[in-house]
């Protein structure tokens, strides 16, 4: 989709598959796209599809198209002209047999899954440095813009989390790029609840200043 903090028509994320499920998806729908490309000529062309290529593999159900393929390819004689036919029959040199958006359906549908599930354990996280620390878990953070002036609502950046969120100031007017140190006041994995209030001292764990990653 577009990217308009980059000002581009069209993005996608393209990192190591190890890192997040949402690469997996897209190195996935890639070869999906070159397999189905690749079939589509084999078809066009009457050749059967090879055996080996499953449905999944494909992206979407190819049962009914290769028996379509496989039951003209055998009905093929000898003769020329039915050869000839055959092929003819097949060769629609300016179709796709297979649709190129077939199954992003169920991409689109474990997005939602992957960002629900990435936000749980990343609370999940938290709440346990919670539990086990005797001192307040703090965080430095940097604030990155007003949401709502009204309730004093900003976005900040937790730099060690690498997370952005939602913070009401209890001090009024922030403005942007202040550093703030932060702790933890409530975290709730199963309802998706994070809240953060003025740290008493810069101390305690996870209170070592901390440099933005780099980019």
């Amino acid at each position: 989709g577009p990217h308009f903090g980059m000002g581009l028509e069209c993005y996608v994320q393209w990192t190591s598959p190890i890192r997040r499920l949402t690469d997996l998806q897209v190195h996935a729908a890639l070869k999906r796209y070159l397999r189905k490309k690749r079939i589509n000529l084999l078809i066009q062309k009457g050749i059967p599809i090879p055996a080996d290529i499953t449905s999944m593999d494909v992206g979407c159900d190819i049962t009914q198209l290769r028996e379509y393929i496989n039951t003209a390819s055998e009905e093929e004689d000898n003769s020329i002209t039915s050869s000839y036919k055959v092929k003819e029959s097949l060769k629609f040199k300016t179709v796709d047999y297979i649709d190129y958006s077939s199954g992003l359906g169920m991409i689109f549908a474990a997005r939602p899954i992957q960002s629900s599930s990435s936000s749980y354990w990343h609370l999940e996280y938290i709440r346990r440095l919670v539990d086990e620390s005797i001192d307040e878990v703090m965080f430095e953070s940097v604030v990155l813009g007003c949401v709502n002036q009204e309730r004093c609502q900003y976005t900040i950046y937790v730099y060690a989390l690498g997370l952005e969120h939602r913070y009401v100031s209890e001090t009024g007017k922030l403005e942007e790029g202040k550093k703030l140190w932060l702790k933890v006041s409530s975290v709730n994995p199963k309802m998706g609840l994070l809240t953060f209030s003025l740290a008493s001292k810069s101390g305690g764990i996870h209170a070592q200043p901390t440099s933005a990653p780099a980019a």
